[in-house]
């Protein structure tokens, strides 16, 4: 059974908590939102986003996963992700590292792990897996100056992997793609391929966040994937309920963060 140990909240200046005028916005929404909380967000929404289907063109997806790289680089999702796998492999002394990235969509977070072991002289094997044919097109070609990430094309749901092959398991925007059954399941595959520790990131279901999205996805795009894909994937997103009956679903124990705007990052420690 897992153990929610608690939340804390990492605000965008790198300290613990939301600092000056972010908290002081982050304490007015959370006010004003708890009026606004209704049956539209109380429960997870399992409609598939269009994604997850087959009826897009690859231009289409392609537009979308640059759209996705932009939102992990200015909207904080592979800084809350790093923000705890650097220190954790600062912590561990690891010279040498093993990573796998689950629904790793044009491997841009994987460039990044890259880019910040380089400069610091660790080794460091990636493998980026995705399902979607396009998406692991787009990372090999996205990663030819990048030797050290090997895009492979499988099935999250029966990873074709030894246990404890890496040293991390990671996953960013990914585990509301399933419905909780699914999401316990890939918690207990993660904590089974990772040595040190697993690390997801994905998005807590608000209403400021499913408003300020869907605004922003009608003035920067006209894909319509981005569009729809944006607003619903907060509506399939998490609250701290849903978080903890995965976690009770699971084997695994989970220590939960939020980070601002609206994240959540799990991380799943092993016992070495």
């Amino acid at each position: 059974m897992a153990i929610m140990k608690g939340i804390r909240e990492y605000g965008t200046n790198g300290n613990n908590g939301t600092d000056g005028i972010s908290l002081r916005f982050f304490r007015l929404f959370r006010i004003l939102s708890s009026t606004w909380m209704s049956a539209k967000f109380a429960e997870r929404s399992n409609e598939a986003e269009l994604m997850d289907g087959a009826d897009y063109t690859e231009a289409e997806l392609i537009e979308n996963l640059a759209d996705l790289r932009r939102v992990n680089r200015y909207l904080g999702g592979g800084r809350a992700l790093t923000r705890h796998l650097f220190p954790m492999i600062e912590a561990a002394g690891l010279r040498r590292i093993r990573i796998l990235d689950v629904g790793a969509g044009s491997a841009d977070i994987p460039a990044r792990i890259v880019d910040w072991a380089r400069d610091r002289g660790i080794e460091v094997e990636l493998v980026a897996l995705d399902l979607n044919e396009i998406a692991v097109l787009e990372a090999r070609s996205r990663s030819v100056n990048y030797p050290e990430i090997k895009v492979i094309r499988a099935d999250a749901m029966n990873l074709p992997f030894d246990d404890s092959s890496f040293d991390f398991a990671l996953a960013s925007m990914f585990l509301h793609h399933f419905e909780n059954d699914g999401a316990s399941e890939l918690l207990n595959s993660f904590a089974r391929v990772s040595r040190v520790a697993f690390i997801v990131n994905d998005l807590r279901r608000h209403p400021v966040a499913y408003y300020s999205i869907k605004l922003l996805t009608r003035i920067f795009t006209r894909n319509r994937l981005v569009r729809n894909d944006s607003a619903l994937s907060v509506l399939r997103g998490f609250t701290e309920r849903d978080l903890a009956e995965i976690g009770d679903a699971s084997q695994t124990e989970l220590r939960v963060f939020r980070h601002f705007p609206y994240r959540f990052i799990l991380i799943g420690r092993q016992s070495l």
